[in-house]
């Protein structure tokens, strides 16, 4: 199915699935290629944004997320990569998952909340944003807010306790000191615990074997995906990521590189989402 609007790049739908009182849909749209591309995936109407990834198109010396987060109160999701010294256009695929009811009316005004916070600006920023007490984790995102040469983002996943989301940027080679703004998308747990999905929701992670372009894929037989994300565990100049997205309502993939120089890093990739 695709749905065809003028305000954005064309938004296949990959996957659809129902758990208990929800509904949701994974959605992606891809941008043309360029050095630095962009591209954005508005919700369906009467949906929000739970979570979401990326994943680049690149070849060549490689092209790297800088960006992939939520806004306009969770109906928008962007998503943002950049080559770096060398040129190497790319193009670059959104991935979100939407929900709404199953009865297909809006979530409840209330139980749907996105958290962000922006760090102080450094060579390597990260930063933790966490929900209130009451709110229970689905997803997340993360943005370096670059100025000159770039930032380049190594990590975005949720934290161990599903409480929050940890977002990691760097400079590579070239000096470019930056902020790193984090999202976390959360609902209510007596929303959750009302429908009897609360227990249900759980985070999943593996780490990959170590190589130049770090790969791994999570599946969670049974499982129906609100979020995920991914970690690239460098140790010397870097390695960053290329992809981190929804396969499909079951799997989570995650891609990381290093660039120019080598790195061999492994990648650790997280599922979130409620297990049957």
């Amino acid at each position: 199915m695709v749905l065809d609007r003028s305000d954005m790049a064309q938004v296949q739908v990959i996957d659809s699935y129902d758990y208990k009182g929800l509904s949701f849909q994974l959605l992606s749209a891809t941008s043309i290629s360029a050095q630095h591309p962009t591209v954005s995936i508005t919700a369906p109407q009467g949906t929000v944004i739970l979570g979401g990834g990326a994943e680049v198109n690149w070849n060549g010396s490689g092209n790297m997320i800088t960006g992939m987060f939520p806004s306009n109160n969770g109906t928008v999701w962007t998503v943002t990569s950049k080559d770096h010294e060398q040129p190497s256009p790319a193009s670059i695929v959104a991935y979100c998952i939407v929900a709404q009811m199953k009865n297909k009316t809006p979530i409840p005004t209330g139980v749907y909340k996105i958290v962000s916070q922006t760090s102080n600006v450094a060579a390597h920023p990260t930063q933790q944003v966490n929900l209130p007490g009451d709110f229970s984790l689905v997803g997340g995102g993360a943005r370096a807010n670059y100025r000159g040469q770039g930032s380049l983002l190594f990590a975005s996943y949720p934290t161990p306790g599903m409480d929050g989301w940890v977002g990691s940027s760097k400079d590579h080679f070239k000096s470019d000191p930056a902020s790193i703004t984090v999202w976390a998308i959360g609902l209510e747990q007596s929303f959750l615990r009302n429908a009897n999905m609360l227990s249900n929701l759980t985070s999943n992670e593996t780490t990959s074997a170590i190589a130049s372009h770090p790969h791994h894929t999570i599946v969670i037989p049974e499982f129906h995906m609100t979020g995920g994300g991914a970690r690239v565990n460098w140790n010397g100049l870097g390695n960053l990521l290329t992809a981190s997205f929804p396969q499909d309502r079951q799997t989570w993939v995650a891609r990381g590189k290093d660039h120019l120089q080598p790195d061999p890093s492994t990648i650790t990739t997280y599922a979130v989402g409620f297990r049957t």
